[in-house]
């Protein structure tokens, strides 16, 4: 179904997004995923990135229809089906940002934060990270984003965005224990990435993705059905080359991004953990936040 376009202001944490759609699921997923993050339009506001989503042309709207993203007039991507622009939205937005906000150092990380103390969780893709994340989300811990970490050079914050996370395959079965219906979007099937279903961000996520985080741990995860809780400490040299292979502008920030990147190996611990349950690698987690409480008082 074609609609008029809508014009949606969208904060994410530190950025505000315009998000244009004539696209009827478009809208329905931005007012449902995104309630909490839509702001009032003021001439005053500065709109950092202007995005759309749009109908392909007229002839495929009624044969297999598309649907193409934009960001300022350019169109990056090859068009997707029709059932995916809700998924496309949310790459498109994660591009965005990791290739133009270069005010961070953006690391390909899950980011969250739990009794003031940021984590940063990273794996290669389909180690189980949105998953690990997703069910931390479901405990009560901070939602930063499940897909970005980003973090000031100059001050070594880290950011949130408080938008949805990314649950792909067998992940949307296992998290729709734990989270209910209403929170996740409709299914996008056979995408590069398999089945996907975009997670809304908790209230307090969102209302609080303002506020930036010490960073504290960095974890790397690997998904084993083998191995319940296996947990080792990864030595600064191992820990800042994961970092800087992981960081999606490292090369462009030059110095600066070599500089952050040491800075926050060094200020943080680093653990590597292989898991099968999520309740044990929660416990791994809330040791290694306990242990740094320990570590403050002395």
């Amino acid at each position: 179904m074609t609609m008029a376009d809508k014009e949606y202001i969208l904060k994410a944490g530190p950025f505000h997004f315009s998000v244009k759609s004539n696209v009827s699921s478009i809208q329905r997923y931005v007012e449902h995923h995104y309630g909490k993050n839509l702001v009032i339009s003021d001439t005053n506001l500065f709109i950092d990135y202007y995005v759309s989503v749009e109908h392909g042309p007229f002839y495929r709207r009624l044969f297999k229809p598309q649907v193409k993203f934009r960001f300022s007039g350019m169109v990056p991507f090859k068009p997707l089906p029709l059932d995916q622009a809700h998924a496309m939205l949310e790459w498109g937005m994660n591009w965005v940002i990791s290739t133009n906000a270069n005010q961070y150092l953006i690391i390909h990380a899950a980011s969250l934060e739990k009794d003031g103390k940021g984590i940063i969780i990273t794996a290669a893709s389909g180690s189980g990270k949105s998953t690990l994340c997703a069910y931390l989300v479901s405990r009560g811990w901070r939602l930063l984003s499940d897909e970005l970490a980003l973090i000031s050079p100059e001050k070594l914050t880290m950011y949130g965005l408080g938008r949805p996370i990314n649950l792909k395959n067998q992940s949307i079965d296992l998290m729709s224990r734990y989270f209910k219906p209403a929170d996740f979007s409709e299914v996008a099937k056979d995408t590069h990435k398999g089945t996907i279903s975009l997670l809304r961000a908790p209230e307090e996520s969102v209302e609080n993705s303002h506020i930036p985080v010490e960073p504290a741990h960095i974890v790397f995860v690997n998904y084993n059905a083998s191995e319940e809780c296996y947990v080792e400490p990864v030595d600064k040299c191992s820990a800042l080359a994961e970092i800087v292979k992981n960081s999606f502008n490292f090369n462009l920030l030059s110095k600066s991004g070599f500089a952050c990147a040491r800075k926050l190996v060094e200020k943080t611990s680093a653990v590597y953990i292989e898991y099968n349950n999520f309740s044990a690698c929660e416990n791994a987690l809330n040791n290694l936040i306990e242990e740094q409480y320990c570590d403050d008082a002395i």
